[in-house]
């Protein structure tokens, strides 16, 4: 699958998940997988075509995401980092197995609820600013853009599977990020017009941010498996997604109906993230990538 272009600079390249069913199908498709050592989640180093890969499970939502990343980009220094999963629709455009590229991802979870009726203010977290003496702390950002060449990248990605696939739709927009998942249509609505968010789901948010402040260039990429609707929710799979039980192997995962729909959706969002790497451009200059990507207040 990998068209390695004469000339092109081999990269490491991060590519993390939440859960073994959604990094799976990446698993099957890259070489020379195996298991390396890594103080958060699991974590494969594999190669594609001349690329170096580092595969991560983080575990659902975000602190396990911010961590596990962190994690990835102190002990492997990669180039680039790609978010790939699953995530709930919150336009009606988009259909079960359609791809979001998000353009920017946003904290939907992060400000102050206040008063009585309730009401809430979002904004996001302060983070801290290194290389400044008197402001210790930024301006409270909320909002993260995915690197704009990786973007282009996954746009012409997009096309070329488009002509293989029709009927699956690719789109560009924001995706939202919270600790709750999702399914209310008065919640998925709230977000959806304070945001004019197109997905939502638990860990983009985080992601993003743990690598826009380590300066490396990166993009989420989702499947939608579900509309985030409650009537999509049977009660079967809200008690497996509540449930404390462990999952102790792959196979247990696998093992579920839930798991299996997530595998078979990831598929469209991981196959995307695979035909963006190939399209990254011969003259790509790493040092330029992550001056490009920005951040917002909300």
């Amino acid at each position: 699958m990998a068209k390695q272009k004469t000339g092109e600079s081999p990269l490491r390249i991060g590519v993390l998940s939440a859960l073994v069913s959604e990094i799976e199908p990446l698993l099957g498709w890259v070489q020379h997988v195996r298991r390396i050592p890594t103080p958060v989640g699991l974590l494969y180093q594999a190669s594609y075509g001349e690329h170096e890969l580092f595969l991560g499970v983080a575990g659902t939502q975000k602190t396990n995401t911010a961590a596990a990343l962190q994690a990835l980009i102190t002990g492997y220094s990669p180039d680039v980092l790609f978010f790939t999963g699953v995530a709930g629709s919150l336009d009606p455009e988009l259909s079960l197995n359609d791809v979001v590229l998000a353009s920017s991802v946003v904290h939907h979870d992060a400000g102050v609820l206040y008063g009585s009726p309730l009401a809430f203010h979002p904004f996001g977290p302060r983070i801290v600013d290194e290389a400044s003496e008197h402001a210790a702390l930024w301006g409270r950002v909320n909002r993260f853009d995915s690197d704009r060449r990786l973007l282009r990248a996954a746009r012409q990605a997009a096309i070329k599977l488009t002509s293989s696939a029709p009927d699956r739709k690719f789109k560009e927009g924001v995706i939202a990020t919270g600790d709750q998942v999702v399914f209310s249509s008065e919640k998925r609505q709230q977000i959806r017009d304070q945001f004019e968010a197109l997905a939502v789901e638990t860990e983009g948010a985080a992601f993003a941010q743990v690598a826009w402040t380590n300066k490396v260039p990166f993009l989420v990429v989702r499947s939608i498996s579900d509309d985030a609707h409650e009537q999509s929710l049977s009660p079967e799979k809200l008690e497996r997604i509540v449930s404390a039980i462990a999952i102790h192997t792959p196979e247990e995962e696998a093992g579920n109906e839930l798991a299996r729909t997530i595998n078979t959706v990831a598929e469209s969002a991981a196959a995307l993230v695979l035909a963006t790497i190939d399209e990254l451009p011969d003259h790509l200059l790493l040092n330029g990538l992550a001056d490009s990507a920005d951040s917002e207040a909300v």
